[in-house]
C-alpha cells in the first residue's frame, strides 16, 4: 500500500509527513509456532546517509536457531527527529528464506528505522526487533556561479530541506573564495537567507573572484540543521578570513574575471624600494584588494604604541556586543578620546575593562601570528605589520554589526594634528580608516590604515623605529604611502 501522511500517538498531530514510502504489502496469518529458540531479526539499510527526496531500501531476515522462517510478518518502524518514540509505518511478510525487503523510503529528516516481528509468538513483553539504523538525511544542495562581467561574479545556493519548526527563519550565509589550489579561503560577503517556498532556503553573492579559476564555500546555521544531516558535522561557521577550513559548508568551483589587485605588485615593489632607503629599522605590510599579503620585512616585530587602540576599541565593542548592551555615554567618554586624540588614560581604562585576554582573543580571530602582550604596558604590544595589514582587512567581520557605523565614523575622524602620514596623501579620493603610534623616545613611528574607495579597500601598515626625528618619521610613512598611490593609478 502507499504510505501516507504518519501521525504520532500524542497530543498534537506532525503537520509534515515523517515518511512517505512506495511499498506494496501483504498480510499473513502466522500459525503458532512450537516452543524453541527465540527468534531474531536482522536488518541493514541500503545507504545510512541520502540526500533530501533520495529512497533508501531496508532489508533483513527473520531466523530462528540460525534458519530462516517463512510467512513471519514483520512491520517497519520510524523514529523521525526529535525522536520522541517509534511508530509502526509499513508491514510485510518474510520470504520463504525468512527474508524481507522495504523499498522506496522518504525520509525528511533525521530518523531512526527499524523492524518488528508482528507474529503472535513474538507478543507481549519481549518484543522482538531488529537493531536501531540511524538514517542521516542532508539537504539537497544546488550551487550556481554566473559570470556578470569584470570583478562581478554570482554564486547563489538552493537549499532543499525539511519543513521543520521553525525551519522558516532567515539566517545569515557566509561566503568564502579562494584560488583554485590553495588552502586559504577568504571570506568576502555575508547575506541573509530566504525562503522561496517552505522548505527551499535561497541565498546568493556578487564577488571579486580571486582567481580566473577559483573555489567557493558557503556556510549557514539554519534553524533546520540539527534535524539533518550528521550532528558531527554541524558547527558554528567561521567569520575568520584566513584560518577557514577547506571543508566548511558546501562549495563549488567555477571561473570568473578578477580586477586587478590593487595596489599592483609595481606600485608595492616601488614603496619597498622607498622604504629601504630610508634610515632606521623600517617595515611595511599591504594586504591587496584581492586579499593578497605582501610588503617588505613582513614579519619583523614591533612595539605598537597607540597603534594597538584599534584592537582595544574591537575587544571592546565583542564585549558589548556579547552582553547584548548598546553603547552608553560612559563607554563613549572612553572610546572616543581614546581614538579621537589618542588618549592614553582612556585606553588604559579601557584596557583595564576588557582585560589582555581579550585583546589576544583579538589577534587570533584575525590570524595574528606575530602578535605578544605588552610588558609593564600596553603600548608596549608586540605586533608585525603583516598583523596589523592583516587585522585592518578583517575588521568589517570582527567588529559587531551594530557597531561597525560608529567605529568607522571614529576611524575616519581622528584630530586633525594625529593624521599624519597616510590620510593627507589619499583623501580625498579615499577613504581612510586609521591609527597612528609614536614612542618619539625610541625614534618609533607606526600607522596602520584602511582605505576604501566604490569597489576597491586594500589595508596598509608601516613600522619603524630609530627615526631621527619625529618628522622624519611621519616623513616616511607619507612616502609609502604616496608611492603605493602614485603607482597604481
Amino acid at each position: 500500500m502507499p504510505w501516507c501522511d504518519v501521525q504520532r500517538r500524542y497530543a498534537a498531530p506532525l503537520a509534515a509527513a515523517v515518511l512517505a514510502l512506495s511499498l506494496a504489502t501483504s498480510l499473513r496469518s502466522t500459525p503458532a509456532r512450537a516452543a524453541g529458540p527465540a527468534p531474531e531479526v536482522s536488518a541493514a539499510a541500503s545507504a545510512r546517509e541520502l540526500a533530501y527526496a533520495g529512497t533508501i531500501s531496508i532489508s533483513g531476515r527473520v531466523t530462528e536457531a540460525a534458519q530462516g522462517i517463512a510467512g513471519e510478518a514483520v512491520s517497519l518502524e520510524a523514529d523521525p527527529y526529535p525522536f520522541h518514540g517509534f511508530l509502526a509505518v509499513a508491514r510485510s511478510s518474510t520470504a520463504a528464506d525468512g527474508s524481507f525487503t522495504f523499498t522506496g523510503i522518504r525520509a525528511d529528516r533525521n530518523t531512526r528505522l527499524r523492524v518488528v516481528l508482528d507474529s503472535a509468538a513474538a507478543t507481549g513483553p519481549a518484543v522482538v526487533t531488529s537493531p536501531v539504523l540511524p538514517i542521516f538525511v542532508d539537504p539537497s544542495v544546488a550551487l550556481n556561479l554566473r559570470t556578470l562581467g569584470p570583478g562581478r561574479s554570482q554564486i547563489s545556493v538552493r537549499l532543499a530541506h525539511t519543513v521543520h519548526a521553525g525551519a522558516s527563519s532567515s539566517v545569515d550565509a557566509a561566503w568564502f573564495v579562494a584560488a583554485r589550489g590553495t588552502r586559504v579561503f577568504r571570506l568576502v560577503a555575508v547575506t541573509p537567507t530566504r525562503e522561496l517556498s517552505p522548505g527551499l532556503t535561497y541565498a546568493s553573492t556578487i564577488i571579486d573572484p580571486p582567481a580566473r579559476h577559483f573555489v567557493y564555500r558557503v556556510c549557514l546555521n539554519p534553524t533546520w540543521e540539527a534535524a539533518m544531516g550528521r550532528a558531527a558535522a554541524h558547527g558554528r561557521c567561521p567569520r575568520d578570513d584566513y584560518r577557514v577550513p577547506h571543508d566548511v559548508g558546501y562549495g563549488g568551483e567555477g571561473r570568473g574575471i578578477p580586477l586587478a589587485p590593487y595596489p599592483s605588485i609595481g606600485a608595492i615593489a616601488a614603496a619597498g624600494r622607498y622604504l629601504a632607503g630610508r634610515a632606521g629599522r623600517t617595515s611595511f605590510a599591504v594586504v591587496d584588494s584581492t586579499g593578497r599579503l605582501s610588503g617588505l620585512n613582513l614579519r619583523e616585530h614591533f612595539e605598537t604604541a597607540s597603534v594597538v587602540k584599534v584592537m582595544m576599541l574591537v575587544a571592546f565593542l565583542q564585549m558589548r556586543s556579547a552582553q547584548d548592551r548598546g553603547l552608553d555615554d560612559a563607554d563613549r567618554a572612553l572610546l572616543y578620546p581614546m581614538i579621537h586624540i589618542s588618549d592614553n588614560e582612556a585606553a588604559s581604562a579601557v584596557y583595564g575593562i576588557v582585560g589582555e585576554g581579550a585583546v589576544a582573543r583579538v589577534a587570533r580571530e584575525s590570524g595574528m601570528s606575530d602578535y605578544a602582550p605588552g610588558i609593564g604596558w600596553w603600548a608596549y604590544t608586540q605586533t608585525s605589520a603583516a598583523d596589523q595589514a592583516r587585522f585592518l582587512f578583517a575588521l568589517p567581520h570582527l567588529i559587531p554589526a551594530r557597531f561597525y557605523a560608529y567605529a568607522r565614523g571614529l576611524l575616519a575622524g581622528i584630530e586633525p594634528s594625529q593624521s599624519w602620514g597616510v590620510p593627507p596623501v589619499a583623501r580625498p579620493r579615499w577613504q581612510v580608516f586609521f591609527k597612528t603610534g609614536a614612542l618619539p623616545e625610541e625614534g618609533l613611528f607606526n600607522e596602520v590604515a584602511r582605505l576604501e574607495r566604490p569597489g576597491v579597500a586594500f589595508t596598509l601598515a608601516v613600522f619603524t623605529d630609530g627615526d631621527p626625528s619625529m618628522s622624519y618619521g611621519e616623513q616616511t610613512i607619507e612616502g609609502v604611502a604616496a608611492t603605493l598611490l602614485a603607482h597604481s593609478g
